[in-house]
């Protein structure tokens, strides 16, 4: 606890005096504890009931970010660092939660993990969502692979997509927006419900004539970067009996946008074409005194990259080059939720993830063609096969948690996990946690079995903590919750360079450890409403050189300092008003020197954004709003050489039939 002080005193002290505020606060209006979710243990729960960490993004939250991509949304959140969340539609999102690396933070779909084989650190590309196609996000923070498996290392994001929720045959709504960089939308939804079937199908466009993605440091003229994405969601529901529902769901995303050649490096004829479809199937089927649910999901991502002929820079090696990369995924789910008795459920369950890739590579240069030996699915796949259990006691004050997953891999053997999450209610309104629970990340496909694979390979294993405390108002209109992190990671995996051919091995040998705290706080005050969140971050990573432990700066773009805080005002029944800060502090962010051949560090400047957002409801059917962001017009960088944001809005206008 002495190391935590020490660091305590070299945060910045104008967040920390926010901070401060943000508790000051909840000292006359507190915090509600009656959310009911389902991520937290797979089974309906309410907050007062389970010491996870969680937060609730609502249908009502998300109306008021409409305009944003869900990059920008989760951003905003405690403990998320999303850089490429402002720079143009179609940059890479590297998504680091609680300080963890891109890749270990699990999406979920509906309660279906989503994530392409084809990357590198097996994640989720989120520009392939937008939250009009949301209907709630519940993200749980924390070691969670007992109950979820592999990659939920900093927690899980469980994104629900819009179901059909009218009492009418045919519904829908019709939305068109439009702002900044020639960016336009369009919206078509159409839900409704039939004897027993309900359903929801919904179509978006998104283009934008977007703006240089790299950094034009000399004002060279960099052309714009732009995207172009179509996207299809469906979602169908079947009573088929009082105690049997079916389900049925499909998505299918692509878009294609501009690329740059690097930091501060124009390309002109650089694209990317990004393709992802899902469908999945299930039930739930109630028992006597719990559910039986049963999740199938099958999709396929692939990625293709071409850097044409029409535009060759002075530098370059090649004259053309294409790379395609592609990965098939499949998930099956049966769990069983049981209440054995007033004081004890259980959830059991077992689950199959399966796994290929694909991969090409051509280019053409003075030399003649160069074709890379391709990777083929029929070689580079696997599967983990999961038994899970978990068992919640409870009693007026006092919830326990504990759960195990058992993992076979079909390349590096089994493994085990575990949690503990006990929890205690001093009274109705100040509840008291601690988590105590492990995770794994299994090596990816790439890692496993590319040129630079190593199928010796063995999981990143993960060892977390935390604990806090969350208070409640009577009035169920405010909360606070304070909470400590801390967690450690063995056998990271790293890419060793080499001499000789293929000049790289992915090996495991770094130790990795973040530990920060989070303070969150939202209050509402007659017609105002005040939010607010406050993340210290600290973390290193531990290598061996010459034989000894050496510790270096692990938080690439990741500051340790971060605020976000807003207010909104219900002007009356049809305005409503808000507005928000983003304070970012310093971080150090690596590039590659081609004029010193060497990876070097370079310190980013902390930055602070303001945005003002204004909706109007015409009737209960026309709604329009409008959302200003950087009303400063700040000049900063997420990521060093590439561009951010100036300026910008978004329009738009809703219609309900």
């Amino acid at each position: 606890m002495g190391k935590i002080k020490k660091n305590m005193f070299k945060v910045n002290k104008h967040l920390l005096l926010v901070g401060l505020f943000l508790f000051s606060i909840q000292i006359f209006s507190q915090t509600t504890l009656d959310e009911v979710v389902v991520t937290a243990n797979k089974t309906e729960q309410k907050l007062s009931q389970t010491g996870k960490v969680m937060i609730v993004l609502s249908d009502s939250v998300l109306q008021k970010y409409q305009g944003q991509t869900v990059a920008e949304l989760l951003a905003k959140q405690a403990g998320f660092t999303i850089a490429g969340s402002n720079g143009p539609l179609g940059s890479n999102q590297e998504l680091y939660l609680r300080g963890a690396g891109t890749g270990n933070t699990l999406i979920l779909i509906d309660g279906v993990p989503v994530y392409d084989p084809s990357y590198i650190n097996n994640g989720f590309d989120l520009n392939m969502l937008t939250v009009c196609e949301c209907d709630r996000i519940e993200i749980l923070k924390g070691s969670q692979s007992s109950l979820y498996g592999s990659d939920a290392v900093a927690g899980v994001i469980n994104i629900f997509t819009k179901k059909g929720n009218s009492i009418k045959p045919i519904s829908g709504s019709i939305s068109t927006n439009a702002g900044s960089f020639g960016t336009f939308r369009n919206t078509l939804n159409l839900n409704g419900l039939t004897g027993k079937i309900n359903y929801n199908f919904q179509y978006s466009n998104l283009v934008s004539k977007g703006f240089t993605a790299a950094f034009d440091q000399e004002n060279k003229n960099f052309d714009k970067d732009g995207f172009k994405q179509n996207s299809f969601t469906g979602n169908v529901g079947i009573q088929a009996t009082d105690k049997l529902n079916i389900r049925l769901k499909g998505l299918i995303n692509g878009y294609k946008s501009d690329l740059d050649a690097g930091p501060f490096s124009d390309e002109k004829d650089y694209t990317s074409t990004q393709k992802l479809w899902l469908a999945g199937a299930g039930f739930d089927l109630k028992t006597t005194k719990g559910k039986l649910v049963f999740n199938y999901n099958i999709g396929e991502n692939n990625r293709i990259y071409v850097d044409d002929s029409t535009s060759i820079a002075p530098t370059a090696f090649d004259k053309y080059n294409k790379s395609a990369f592609g990965g098939l995924t499949q998930f099956a789910d049966l769990y069983w939720t049981n209440s054995l008795s007033k004081a004890f459920d259980l959830v059991v369950g077992a689950d199959l993830r399966k796994a290929d890739l694909e991969q090409t590579y051509v280019s053409y240069s003075s030399f003649g063609k160069y074709e890379a030996e391709p990777i083929s699915p029929d070689s580079a796949k696997s599967n983990i096969y999961s038994l899970y259990a978990t068992g919640l006691v409870k009693t007026k004050s006092f919830f326990l948690e504990l759960g195990g997953r058992f993992n076979s891999h079909s390349i590096y053997g089994s493994n085990f996990t575990y949690s503990f999450s006990p929890s205690y209610l001093v009274n109705k309104n100040v509840k008291l946690f601690t988590n105590i629970s492990s995770a794994f990340k299994a090596p990816s496909l790439y890692q496993l079995y590319s040129p630079y694979g190593n199928k010796d390979l063995k999981p990143e294993v993960t060892a977390s903590q935390e604990f806090g405390f969350q208070l409640s108002s009577k009035n169920q209109k405010s909360s606070f919750r304070a909470t400590y992190f801390d967690r450690n990671q063995k056998d990271v995996i790293f890419f060793q360079s080499l001499n000789d051919f293929p000049y790289g091995k992915y090996i495991y040998f770094d130790k990795q450890n973040d530990n920060g705290i989070e303070i969150e706080a939202n209050s509402s005050i007659g017609k105002f409403n005040f939010w607010g969140n406050y993340t210290y971050l600290n973390g290193k990573i531990t290598t061996k050189m010459a034989g000894k432990d050496t510790t270096f700066n692990n938080l690439f773009r990741r500051p340790k300092n971060q605020l976000n805080f807003g207010a909104g005002y219900q002007i009356n029944g049809k305005m409503f008003v808000s507005a928000s800060l983003k304070s970012v502090g310093e971080r150090t962010d690596r590039f590659y020197n081609s004029a010193t051949f060497s990876t070097e560090n370079v310190a980013m400047a902390a930055y602070t954004l303001l945005d003002i957002y204004a909706d109007y409801k015409f009737s209960k059917s026309i709604k329009a709003y409008v959302d200003l962001k950087n009303v400063t017009d700040k000049t900063y960088a997420d990521s060093y050489g590439y561009s951010t944001k100036p300026f910008n809005f978004m329009v738009g206008v809703s219609l309900g039939f």
